[in-house]
């Protein structure tokens, strides 16, 4: 019966509305998504629908401007651009900013007329006609800054104040079209040539940051905090590299993000800002080791490309107004092909590394297949701020930017290591099991079997540890997820879906029970006696990220009191570990009776931010499974020190 309704409903002209709706409802609630505006398009032509939609946005957007504000950054949240069935909305992408603060619309413009003529030409030009539109609209809704908005950002910017007008504008355009987890790319590097007096810049940039970190909730993505907003700072660091780390740690907000990028020549004083940000419990910055993952980028980019690198959402890398990548378009479960590898399995270890191999191998071409029956929506607003696509007159989703090189994610790496450990000990090493008894002891979810699983938790060598064997078990796994995308997808070791993906996964021979989450990235699956983060850190640095870069972070927990102890001496540490070839590092620094307490009563600590996958957020806002992952990973590593020297 409830197929038949469907399949009636789908025939209906209403029906997309019905589904856009009901997709709102699921992740709004009822009060909210009624309220909302469904912005679609009968045109059969994708272009024509996309340029429509854009049109229909820039003329019914509901428009706000607080007098008394210095910039002008208004988002209408009860609107909803209507995604094409059949396709995927891009997004984790960074335009090139830097472009529309040297040219201006206007400029973006005359290039749109040079360039070749044919009808993408004219959907550009229609797009920007829209935006200029939109343009006027808020002018006459925000008198006091209209001077402003009739210079930028149709021209190209001449101040600082008018290059960050110039991205607030834009950015709250690409918001509104529907386009989430859009990055700001590197701020400090693009903003340069308009920085003149440290105080007024300083002044300007707070302000930036508090117009970027507003409508919190709706561009959160899957959880709250969850926007995508990052900054990229450093590389080459210059004087706002500084201000933007002093502007943040003194508002305190989880929104945006900051990535950092180091190197050998980053200013003492660059990491000193940082470590101040990292000491009031942000979770940023990100560091990223511009060594690591410049010779890893140049696999797949020029190398005048791969110098700068920024990121997509979290951490997955890509050239800003350069790339279309979509990094993370799947989540690889690292023991799902074990599963299989195992079942009637009863062969030597090296025979189950091999089968292991093809189900792996197996796995990713179905994941691979799903992900490549969906296609990318045009997008011309997008577009406008990609200047390969206006030099080639093609939309970005079709091959207009000069990258398209997509990526996955993996997860459950160091609970397949770990299992494979265990496997080899117990049944290979010591023999104290058959190795059909593994299949056994996972099906019953270790219920006969309790003793068992609580030693394979604990018993080493395991993931994390800098040993040979472990390190070169998880390079073998790299191999072998490079041996089969090589050349198609970039991938990484690091993903937002270690609780979602273990809610569903079985049981595994690491000594974790079905249902329960999957190891946090580059981390010990449990931090246990005898770790230390040096451990942590040399066996990160051993692992081979020419292959496997598309994220790749260390995300370890600090005790705070051990830091007020040891502040010195830990960022030593964090910087010893990225020059012996960490790729990814962040911290979550945190006080374990502080979230006890915010655990049993969220409420009572509003202001507390915790470090999630990639982003940071506030505790409160959390869902208790991931409130109670992190109370248990903070205890682990306080309760165990992690500083051995």
């Amino acid at each position: 019966m409830k197929k038949t309704m469907l399949n009636i409903a789908r025939r209906t002209p209403l029906f997309p509305y019905l589904r856009a709706y009901y997709t709102l409802y699921l992740k709004q609630g009822l009060g909210p998504s009624l309220k909302t505006r469904i912005i679609g398009s009968h045109r059969k032509d994708i272009l024509e629908r996309r340029v429509h939609q854009l049109e229909k946005v820039c003329r019914n957007s509901r428009i706000h401007f607080n007098p008394g504000e210095r910039f002008f950054y208004s988002i209408d949240t009860r609107i909803h651009v209507m995604e094409t069935p059949g396709y995927r909305r891009l997004g984790n992408l960074t335009p090139d900013y830097g472009f529309l603060l040297e040219r201006g619309l206007e400029g973006i413009g005359d290039m749109i007329d040079r360039a070749h003529d044919g009808d993408y030409t004219g959907v550009l030009r229609r797009s920007l006609r829209a935006v200029r539109l939109y343009l006027d609209r808020c002018r006459e809704h925000s008198p006091e800054i209209a001077e402003k908005l009739g210079r930028v950002p149709l021209r190209p910017a001449e101040t600082l104040e008018e290059a960050l007008q110039s991205i607030l504008f834009m950015n709250s355009l690409l918001w509104m079209y529907g386009h989430p987890l859009i990055g700001l790319g590197r701020l400090d590097s693009i903003l340069e040539d308009y920085h003149e007096d440290p105080e007024e810049s300083r002044e300007l940039i707070r302000d930036f940051i508090l117009s970027i970190s507003s409508y919190y909730e709706f561009k959160s993505n899957v959880l709250p905090g969850d926007t995508g907003q990052v900054i990229v700072l450093g590389g080459d660091c210059n004087d706002l590299t500084g201000i933007f780390l002093e502007v943040m740690g003194e508002l305190r907000l989880p929104d945006p993000k900051v990535v950092l990028r180091v190197n050998s020549k980053t200013p003492d004083e660059i990491w000193e800002l940082s470590y101040r940000c990292l000491r009031e419990g942000l979770g940023y910055p990100l560091f990223s080791n511009d060594d690591v993952m410049v010779d890893a980028l140049s696999r797949y980019y020029s190398r005048s490309d791969a110098l700068n690198y920024g990121t997509s959402a979290c951490w997955e890398p890509l050239i800003p107004g350069r790339s279309s990548d979509q990094n993370n378009l799947a989540n690889l479960n690292l023991l799902e092909p074990l599963e299989k590898a195992l079942h009637g399995f009863r062969g030597e270890f090296d025979e189950l590394l091999e089968g292991y191999r093809q189900e792996l191998h197996r796995y990713i071409d179905e994941v691979i297949d799903n992900v490549e029956s969906v296609r990318d929506e045009p997008s011309p607003l997008l577009s406008l701020l990609f200047p390969d696509c206006i030099s080639n007159s093609r939309d970005i989703a079709l091959g207009g930017a000069a990258y398209s090189i997509n990526g996955v994610l993996t997860v459950g790496m160091g609970n397949l290591v770990n299992s494979l450990l265990n496997i080899r000990r117990l049944c290979y090493d010591e023999k104290i099991m058959d190795i059909g008894e593994v299949e056994d002891v996972l099906r019953e979810d270790f219920r006969s079997a309790e003793p068992l699983r609580v030693s394979l938790e604990v018993m080493g060598p395991m993931y994390g540890m800098d040993e040979d064997d472990v390190v070169e078990l998880t390079n073998t796994i790299i191999q072998m997820l490079d041996e089969k995308l090589e050349g198609r997808y970039k991938f990484g070791l690091s993903s937002p879906g270690y609780i979602t993906v273990g809610e569903s996964t079985g049981a595994s021979f690491d000594g974790r029970r079905s249902g329960d989450p999957l190891g946090v990235h580059i981390s010990p699956i449990r931090f246990t006696e005898g770790m230390s983060y040096t451990e942590v850190l040399n066996f990160a640095a051993a692992l081979d990220y020419r292959k496997a870069f598309n994220g790749g972070v260390v995300d370890i927990m600090v005790d705070r009191p051990f830091l007020d102890r040891a502040g010195d001496e830990f960022i030593e540490l964090i910087r010893t570990g990225l020059r012996r070839g960490v790729m990814q590092l962040q911290v979550n620094v945190v006080d374990p009776e502080i979230l006890l307490r915010a655990r049993d009563n969220p409420e009572l600590y509003p202001d507390l931010i915790v470090r999630v996958w990639g982003f940071s957020a506030y505790f409160r806002d959390l869902p208790e499974e991931y409130r109670d992952l992190l109370v248990r990973r903070a205890l682990e590593y306080s309760g165990h020190g992690g500083y051995s020297g």
